[in-house]
């Protein structure tokens, strides 16, 4: 997993549950409410697409994904941070985008509808990994305990691990993150990035107790 050369010394990444406790605060601020739905994994996208028109007092017009171009050829880092700035999404402000130089150059996508949540995608040999910071290890009350969680936890976050990384800054973590070829079409890197934030929403939850 490709480590994050931008994080300065001395500083520690926020875990995931952060960012979800702030969107969750701000959506409740905001006069929302929480509606849990079951749809077939295939739709969670078009799920999700449609919640954001819900969130405006009408729903006016039809609804549409949108078709998003095919790689066509493995990406390149370059040639992946050009796609994504393209996307409605991030021209629209909801994502917010930036290029990561390092060793090994990455793409970090800010989250902004869910306050700010990062999310990181480095090209690394024939796949794309794409991942986050879940929790860090000095957050979790009982270590072995919540290692044992998260090993009988598989079945809970479709197309999403979580492993233990250790920061340039000294700093251990647990992220979570998935990986999909570097020939994936556009839709599918995008797809992958929202099951990926899905997932952390959940494990967020699932694991709460487990966290200081």
């Amino acid at each position: 997993m490709p480590s994050r050369k931008s994080t300065p010394a001395g500083a520690k990444k926020k875990p995931s549950s952060f960012y979800m406790r702030r969107m969750r605060g701000a959506l409740a601020e905001a006069g929302y409410v929480k509606h849990e739905s079951w749809v077939l994994p295939e739709n969670r996208e078009l799920l999700k697409r449609l919640e954001k028109r819900l969130r405006q007092p009408l729903l006016a017009g039809t609804f549409r994904l949108e078709e998003y171009m095919s790689a066509g050829e493995h990406w390149t880092i370059d040639r992946l941070y050009g796609a994504l700035q393209a996307l409605d999404e991030v021209t629209s402000g909801e994502i917010g985008i930036g290029l990561v130089q390092g060793a090994e150059p990455s793409i970090k996508l800010e989250m902004n509808e869910y306050g700010g949540l990062p999310i990181y995608l480095a090209v690394v040999g024939e796949q794309i990994i794409v991942d986050s910071v879940l929790v860090d290890r000095e957050a979790i009350a009982d270590v072995a305990r919540f290692n044992d969680a998260v090993l009988r936890s598989r079945e809970l976050f479709p197309l999403s691990s979580i492993g233990i990384e250790t920061m340039p800054n000294g700093q251990t973590v647990y992220n979570m993150f998935g990986a999909l070829s570097a020939a994936s079409s556009l839709t599918n890197v995008v797809t992958e990035v929202f099951t990926l934030v899905d997932n952390l929403q959940r494990a967020a939850e699932a694991f709460e107790d487990f966290f200081k």
